[in-house]
C-alpha cells in the first residue's frame, strides 16, 4: 500500500479518544484520519461537501467534530 505524506496535523480530545486529522501533502481537499493512533480513513472535500472513505465506521459525533474541524478550524 502505497502511503502518502502529510503536512499539517490537528488533534482533537473527544472523551478517552484523541483523533489527528493531517493534512495530505500536495491535496488541499484530502485529509488523512487516526483515532488512538490507528488509521481509520480519509476525509475528501469535494465542491464544498465532506465525505469519508474507508472501511472502519467512526462514530457520527466524532465524524460531525472532525468535519467541523477540517472546515472551519474549531480543533479544541
Amino acid at each position: 500500500m502505497k502511503s502518502k505524506a502529510a503536512t499539517e496535523t490537528k488533534n482533537l480530545k473527544i472523551g478517552a479518544d484523541l483523533i489527528t486529522i493531517e493534512q495530505v501533502k500536495g491535496d488541499e481537499n484530502l485529509f488523512r484520519i487516526n483515532i488512538n493512533n490507528a488509521f481509520k480513513g480519509y476525509v475528501i472535500r469535494k465542491n464544498g461537501e465532506y465525505s469519508l472513505t474507508g472501511q472502519t465506521p467512526i462514530p457520527p459525533v466524532i465524524y460531525a467534530r472532525i468535519i467541523d474541524c477540517v472546515k472551519n478550524g474549531l480543533c479544541t
